[in-house]
């Protein structure tokens, strides 16, 4: 009996796939069949926004009604948490997606989220929680 060669080809390409497929990376990347490598721990580039964008934000948040308040179960254990860069927000407090607006105008953001506390805009990094950012909600940013 003759294997028609279609299916000898498709063969040898799964076969090759399979193998390099079972092979471990150990760069902590995956490599796609372009050969472009990607990050399996990927991280945003640092923020950095001026004052004018920070105002901005400011001033789409003020109105929204969704400052953390200590009194309910899920946010009390916060009511002692200081805001700072670098830190991590506590559990029970969850960050808000950014208004569409603001994305509009300012698209690095869209991995970002932000959460009012203390009167002060948290500007938080979507994938780890931790704060990069922060203004006070009440005073303009000059």
């Amino acid at each position: 009996m003759r294997v028609p060669t279609t299916i000898v080809a498709l063969a040898i390409i799964l076969g090759g796939a399979s193998i390099s497929l079972a092979q471990p990376n150990t760069r902590g990347a995956v490599e796609l069949s372009n050969g472009t490598k990607v990050r399996q721990s990927p991280s945003l580039p640092k923020l950095n926004l001026t004052n004018m964008q920070r105002e901005q934000i400011r001033k789409a948040v003020l109105t929204e009604h969704n400052e953390v308040e200590f009194r309910l179960k899920a946010t009390k254990s916060a009511k002692d948490f200081t805001p700072a860069v670098g830190a991590k927000l506590p559990k029970g407090v969850k960050a808000q997606s950014l208004p569409t607006p603001v994305l509009s105008q300012i698209p690095e953001l869209r991995d970002y989220m932000y959460v009012k506390m203390k009167d002060q805009v948290l500007i938080v990094n979507g994938m780890t929680n931790k704060i990069v950012d922060m203004f006070s909600e009440t005073q303009p940013v000059s």
